[in-house]
Parts: C-alpha cells; sequence; structure tokens
C-alpha cells in the first residue's frame, strides 16, 4: 500500500509540474529576427525569412543586414565596384528583381 501512495503522489506531482510550465513558442515569435538569431541562425537566414515573409504578403521588403550609412551615394557607388569584383558579395538583387527569361548585360 506504500507503493501505491508513492506512484499516485509521483503522478500528482507530475501533473502539477507539467501544468506550470509556458514553453511554447508562437508563429509570430519564430519569424522574429533576435528569436531566430539567439537560436542559432545567422543574420542572412533572419533576412531571407523576412524577405520570405513580406514577399508573400506583398509589401516591400526590408533587408536587416544593411547599415544606415549604405545609401549615401559615395558609399553606395564603392559597394557597388566591390559587389561587381567580387561574386561572393551580394546586393539587394538578391531576392528583389524581376526574372527575365532573356540574357541582360546585368547577368555578366
Amino acid at each position: 500500500m506504500g507503493v501505491m501512495k508513492k506512484f499516485v503522489l509521483l503522478a500528482v506531482f507530475a501533473l502539477l509540474g507539467s501544468g506550470f510550465v509556458k514553453a511554447e513558442v508562437t508563429p509570430d515569435e519564430m519569424i522574429d529576427p533576435n528569436y531566430v538569431m539567439n537560436n542559432g541562425y545567422s543574420i542572412t537566414a533572419a533576412a531571407d525569412i523576412l524577405t520570405f515573409q513580406s514577399r508573400s504578403n506583398g509589401v516591400p521588403a526590408v533587408n536587416i543586414e544593411d547599415k544606415p550609412y549604405y545609401n549615401k551615394p559615395v558609399v553606395k557607388a564603392i559597394r557597388n565596384v566591390f559587389i561587381y569584383l567580387d561574386p561572393a558579395l551580394e546586393d539587394n538583387g538578391r531576392y528583389h528583381h524581376d526574372i527575365k527569361f532573356t540574357p541582360q548585360v546585368h547577368d555578366l
């Protein structure tokens, strides 16, 4: 009889303990850039999530990787030269472009 009381008491504590746990994540939190980066993903992954979300909603996408000084004309020109010389660097044309089925000058 003492063993049965232990199991019932253990079951009651397990049920009470699980009722207080609130480890839920809402869909809005799952696409939040800070949440994504705090869980081990890069800033590029967070930017991709925001880009896909904004494209599916039909609103203009905001690139979170861009710094405020990137919009200055001199910095933009120098950056475009480096982007042209180094294919590993990316500009805003990565996802924000119209798909054309014929080769263009920009494809070179």
